[in-house]
């Protein structure tokens, strides 16, 4: 294989590992997560911090379907969703994204992490850009300020 052609099948793994990140946040704007859960490797797993509700523990291709998607379909409003950045390198794809916040006029930049492993999703690490409103929204106590205060 030459150069030219490793580089070309490179581009297409990285559009691949995209694509599966993409076909989340697309079901997710559908109104249908749950069409993503056959994207999820067996070995699935995701984090989010401790701060928000399901975080700071290990969530399962399971506890995913049944905990976290119904729970992010109450606080996020995903009409309103779009991309800041999507970017890859190797098996690794982040997602920089802004998404409504439910029943609010306000957004939250969350940074979605993701592990592509033959076209499965298998890890996400996501964490929060100044999530106050989002946590105001949902009624959690916190001490954070807003940014520029």
């Amino acid at each position: 294989m030459t150069q030219e052609e490793q580089h070309v099948s490179t581009n297409a793994d990285l559009e691949a590992n995209k694509d599966v990140v993409r076909d989340y946040y697309t079901a997710s704007k559908d109104g249908d997560p749950t069409r993503f859960i056959p994207h999820l490797h067996p070995d699935f797993f995701a984090i989010a911090p401790s701060y928000v509700p399901l975080g700071g523990r290990r969530h399962t291709v399971r506890s995913f379907q049944d905990e976290v998607i119904p729970l992010l379909a109450r606080m996020l409003d995903f009409s309103r969703f779009e991309y800041e950045s999507l970017i890859a390198e190797g098996d690794q794809v982040c997602a920089l994204v802004r998404i409504g916040i439910a029943n609010t006029a306000d957004t939250v930049v969350i940074s979605e992490h993701w592990t592509v492993r033959d076209g499965k999703a298998l890890s996400l690490l996501v964490i929060f850009f100044e999530p106050q409103k989002l946590l105001d929204s949902i009624h959690v106590a916190h001490a954070l300020t807003t940014f520029g205060s």
